[in-house]
């Protein structure tokens, strides 16, 4: 049975490997001495670049991996942020877990880099890292790419932020709310796109009113322990409360069945992205949803970038449509 727990459902693709380093050249290694990705010949990989963090300087997670065709002309750059509920998940799932994710990317002209960032308490520890500092890190790890653009060979320009689960509320958020970039040194309208992939949180009150007497009602606390319990707490880390700033073309995604039912994953998901849409388009920005009632959190990410794969053509339609 599909997960009965939101923790899971947000989660589900950080669970599929477990953190680890992956091979490759150092983090002090430039483009040109890098070694090939043995599963993707025509592509080189860095793993573990280290990123420059003043919020966090030392932090073993300031790391990010690069991948790029071989042989190409500057590129522009598409930052995947993982999933994992806020408290796991890393950088290596998506290529790990689901394998056409970042091939996809490459096809599509994009070079590709994966982040990891400092991960919150579980629920029952002191909160020591909230979603807003793992936007900061993000956002840092932006502004190392941004100036090392011509070493990587990189188009600053036209950057598109791309998250699943968790990491869909983060880069909703670092779309929203300019104050990460700009704090970073990165400047906002740099971003062309955000893709969020199924998450709740982009009105976190609003999400919350949602899950009361649902099926995963049990996961308020987690919620809570995150944003805070009150609503100015979650509003600030909320993406719906910067919506009269310059906010980036911005896609949502939600999967599951019976999203007209209401207490289920598939609705709350649906609700929560109409919701965020309305209120950009109100705004005047530029917003869109799909969901697609056949897939669930797990084959969402898992089936990315395969043939015929109705999430991912709607990507593409959107993305070419800028």
């Amino acid at each position: 049975m599909y997960a009965i727990t939101f923790l899971l459902m947000l989660g589900a693709c950080g669970q599929k490997a477990s953190p680890h380093t992956t091979s490759g050249v150092d983090s002090s290694a430039s483009a040109d001495s890098a070694v090939p990705d043995t599963e993707q010949p025509s592509t080189t990989a860095w793993h573990d670049l280290e990123y420059t963090n003043s919020s966090e300087p030392d932090a073993p997670t300031n790391r990010l991996d690069l991948y790029k065709r071989e042989g190409t002309d500057p590129q522009p750059l598409v930052l995947l942020v993982h999933g994992g509920s806020w408290v796991g998940g890393d950088k290596a799932n998506f290529a790990d877990a689901a394998a056409h994710f970042i091939p996809w990317w490459i096809a599509q002209g994009y070079t590709v880099a994966a982040v990891n960032f400092r991960l919150a308490s579980r629920l029952g520890e002191p909160l020591t890292v909230s979603p807003k500092e793992q936007a900061t890190d993000i956002a840092h790890a932006l502004a190392w790419l941004h100036a090392h653009a011509d070493e990587y060979r990189l188009i600053p320009q036209d950057t598109v932020l791309v998250g699943y689960s968790s990491g869909a509320h983060l880069v909703a958020l670092l779309g929203a709310d300019d104050t990460y970039l700009e704090a970073a040194g990165v400047p906002h309208e740099r971003l062309a796109a955000t893709i969020s992939l199924d998450v709740h949180a982009y009105d976190v009150p609003y999400a919350l009113s949602l899950m009361v007497g649902s099926e995963v009602e049990q996961n308020i606390p987690l919620i809570e322990h995150l944003f805070g319990t009150t609503e100015e707490e979650q509003m600030s880390a909320s993406p719906i409360a910067f919506i009269d700033n310059r906010v980036a073309p911005a896609m949502m995604v939600s999967v599951d069945a019976d999203p007209d039912q209401p207490g289920t994953h598939g609705y709350i998901v649906d609700q929560t992205a109409q919701h965020y849409a309305a209120a950009l388009q109100a705004a005047g920005h530029r917003a869109q949803t799909f969901h697609d009632p056949s897939e669930n959190h797990d084959s969402l990410a898992i089936g990315f970038g395969e043939a015929g794969d109705a999430v991912t053509q709607q990507v593409e339609a959107f993305l070419s449509s800028q």
